[in-house]
């Protein structure tokens, strides 16, 4: 949850596109500036063009698997 809130700029308790992006560079997750939407997209499984906590716990449960 801790990461998931400094992710959160804005305090909304979801992160849209930019704040998606800037964390990911924040943290150094180095991918190619085209495949930033198809990643946030893996996220975004409402495709409501933010991810909630919820969606962001589950893609990082999936990503250890």
């Amino acid at each position: 949850m801790r990461v998931f809130k400094i992710m959160d700029d804005n305090d909304t308790k979801t992160l849209d596109f930019n704040e998606f992006r800037k964390a990911l560079n924040d943290f150094r997750i180095s991918i190619p500036p085209e495949e930033y939407q198809r990643v946030f997209g893996l996220f975004d499984t409402d495709h409501s063009g933010e991810i909630n906590y919820d969606e962001f716990l589950k893609a990082m449960v999936v990503s250890l698997f």
